[in-house]
């Protein structure tokens, strides 16, 4: 068995362009409440292989950084991403977007990039000079929406900017006009 792969970074460098948080009708963009728990969880289990607990997810999340999307007709959260604290190698500011997902049932509707768009929000009006995300290379919707929204990719390591160059052509984008953040570790 091979050895896993370590997870792509992504970062942002404070101050954001004023996005675009509109979600279509029928769904609401707003912060998660207790009573998403159970909601929460079924769309977890079947974005994430991993899994995390939610009270982590709660004490790393900054203020107001708990991001959802809910489907008025059921009352279920269809999306959601996370501005939060999380310590990690090679990052000095704690500030990061963690665990975004989107229901498969409702891709295609701008709730990803919504919720995206109001957690690097919600990072920058913390004041973080920097922050930063994980993904992976075969995540290419979030990739794109990152990539939209004035993430970076990182290059840490040396098979890093092969991998982006990859991810990036399958995105149909010139690796060339990626904006690379170099930063060895």
């Amino acid at each position: 068995m091979g050895q896993a792969k370590i997870q792509l970074e992504m970062v942002h460098y404070g101050g954001t362009a004023p996005f675009d948080l509109a979600v279509p009708d029928g769904y609401l963009l707003r912060q998660y409440q207790e009573p998403d728990r159970a909601s929460y969880w079924r769309l977890f289990a079947e974005v994430f292989t991993t899994h995390s607990r939610l009270d982590n997810l709660h004490t790393a999340a900054i203020e107001g950084g708990f991001h959802v999307v809910e489907n008025e007709e059921t009352d279920d959260v269809v999306a959601s991403a996370v501005a939060a604290e999380y310590a990690r190698e090679g990052h000095d500011e704690l500030g990061s977007l963690q665990w975004v997902m989107t229901d498969p049932a409702h891709t295609g509707r701008g709730l990803g990039k919504a919720v995206v768009a109001a957690a690097t929000t919600t990072l920058a009006e913390a004041e973080y000079r920097r922050v930063y995300l994980s993904t992976d290379d075969w995540r290419l919707p979030a990739i794109h929406v990152y990539l939209e929204l004035g993430w970076r990719p990182l290059i840490f390591a040396p098979d890093m900017e092969g991998r982006w160059s990859a991810v990036l052509k399958m995105l149909g984008r010139n690796p060339a006009d990626s904006g690379f953040v170099v930063e060895p570790r």
